[in-house]
């Protein structure tokens, strides 16, 4: 096993501790628990960013390169803004999703290629540790608000009051759209050093073009169209099923210069 990877298994360990807390608090309805949960996944983050020291020290780039580290490191980020910004008081639908997401990649992880993989050579730059992480941070900016849109959606169906939701949900979509758009103009100047041109049309590439479009026509919806913070909401689920598609559908199922393995 190597000696980075102990430190994955460590993490889970924490995380699984936190949202263990966290059904307990669904369960007994003691807002301590609340608190003891986001502490221990406060400790799984710290973990998971030892990890991702070691085997940076391990590799001397940034470990961004594999499908396990690529779905870890969101999985990462995702952990970070819940535990940064999700509040006791918010609805529980919103802490559930949150959770379940980040769970749903860890659980994928358990299974991925933990070994260590040399970074193509004409990839290595430090465009790397500008392209991928904005890519990623605009991804869990997205990911934060299917969360919301998804309550928004069910709690307005059900007649509930959701218009406070909106300039959270906007300023997401917003800050996913920023950080998406440079990691896509980083990518193509990365692109063109690397391969001598911008854009090729490869499919991750396209994907990632058609949930920047997306997710840019539900900032233009929220400043224009009535019922706005609703279909801006429906936008945003749509968007994220093709983020989702973007990072897991064309590593597994595409051709790409991108693909992670």
């Amino acid at each position: 096993m190597l000696y980075d990877t102990i430190f994955f298994y460590v993490c889970i360990v924490f995380y699984l501790i936190g949202m263990g807390l966290y059904a307990s608090y669904i369960w007994k309805k003691e807002p301590v628990l609340f608190g003891y949960s986001k502490q221990w996944l406060g400790v799984g983050f710290i973990t998971g960013a030892l990890f991702f020291f070691i085997r940076y020290r391990e590799l001397s780039f940034l470990p961004l390169v594999s499908l396990f580290e690529i779905t870890f490191f969101y999985a990462w980020l995702l952990s970070g803004a819940y535990i940064l910004f999700v509040r006791q008081e918010m609805p529980k639908l919103i802490h559930g999703v949150s959770l379940f997401i980040i769970a749903g990649i860890l659980l994928l992880d358990l299974f991925l290629d933990k070994n260590l993989h040399q970074l193509n050579p004409l990839l290595n730059s430090y465009w790397l540790g500008i392209h991928v992480p904005a890519v990623m941070l605009g991804y869990s900016a997205f990911g934060s608000s299917f969360a919301v849109s998804l309550y928004y959606i069910i709690a307005d169906m059900r007649g509930k009051p959701v218009s406070h939701l909106d300039g959270l949900n906007s300023a997401l979509i917003l800050s996913g759209v920023i950080l998406l758009g440079l990691g896509i103009l980083t990518g193509a100047i990365w692109a063109h050093s690397a391969w001598g041109r911008y854009w090729s049309w490869d499919p991750k590439e396209t994907w990632a073009l058609i949930t920047f479009i997306i997710y840019v026509s539900a900032v233009i919806i929220r400043k224009v169209l009535p019922f706005k913070g609703r279909l801006q909401a429906i936008v945003s689920l749509a968007g994220f099923s093709a983020m989702l598609f973007t990072f897991f559908g064309v590593s597994l199922l595409l051709a790409s210069h991108h693909a992670y393995r």
